[in-house]
């Protein structure tokens, strides 16, 4: 499996000894670090630390700071040349990599699910730390998400998701995402619409899987002001691709 990270200034947040410990206890794991144009020693730090696992972890470097979207995109791509299962995890690793496996078990073990996402679901006997405002924020948008592009998906911003490595995820990615800050969205509504008169219900391909641990990390870029981008961004989604309802079908 090849799990693409992507960072930008990540120098002073990486917690180097848990990415350790994530390829000595899975051998099935292969990393793939994305520096998104840092300005800090974020690549020189990733350059080292691939050097010491040649076989394990690969390092991509993009010149210019593009964004988390297409950061994503790129790795994607590549890890899915490489592993059956791919997917993306957010570097401060709010979810810790303990969550990796038991994600990985929706797909090895459910053949007709796609796409296997980590949800941050508040709920008895699970650990889900989230500053109040941000959790509010979170149920905001996934009703605004709902309303204007039918996508009806619980949790689509947190940063631990998992895909098959098919032609489906390819189409998905094989162009630039026109979101910057809510490219997750815009994957589902590109799933919905590649399936669309097939045989296939986007809404069946993607299971939402609720994490047993999130824990939220300081030193997030993601400032207030990004939630009203989202909100726009949300928008411009029904402007360029409209609104289907799941349940119908598509």
């Amino acid at each position: 499996m090849a799990l693409v990270v992507p960072c930008f200034n990540e120098a002073n947040r990486l917690d180097l000894s848990s990415f350790e410990s994530a390829l000595e206890s899975y051998s099935w794991l292969q990393l793939h670090f994305v520096d998104d144009g840092s300005k800090d020693d974020t690549a020189a730090i990733l350059a080292d630390f691939a050097e010491r696992y040649p076989a394990r972890c690969i390092l991509h470097r993009l010149t210019v700071n593009s964004g988390k979207a297409e950061a994503v995109r790129v790795g994607l791509n590549a890890a899915m040349r490489v592993a059956p299962i791919c997917g993306f995890w957010d570097a401060d690793l709010a979810a810790p990599f303990s969550e990796v496996p038991q994600l990985r078990h929706v797909l090895v073990r459910n053949r007709h699910i796609e796409w296997a996402w980590g949800i941050r679901l508040r709920s008895l006997g699970r650990t889900i730390e989230r500053r109040e405002l941000r959790h509010y924020l979170g149920r905001v948008f996934a009703t605004a998400s709902s309303l204007l592009t039918g996508v009806r998906a619980y949790d689509t911003q947190c940063g631990a998701k998992l895909f098959r490595s098919s032609p489906l995820l390819a189409a998905v990615v094989s162009s630039t995402f026109a979101s910057r800050w809510i490219f997750d969205v815009e994957m589902l509504v590109r799933l919905r619409e590649i399936t669309k008169g097939t045989n296939k219900n986007s809404m069946n391909l993607v299971y939402e899987h609720p994490l047993a641990v999130w824990q939220h990390k300081g030193g997030s870029k993601v400032a207030p002001t990004d939630f009203v981008r989202a909100f726009g961004e949300l928008v411009a989604l029904r402007r360029r691709y409209g609104y289907m309802d799941e349940r119908s079908g598509g």
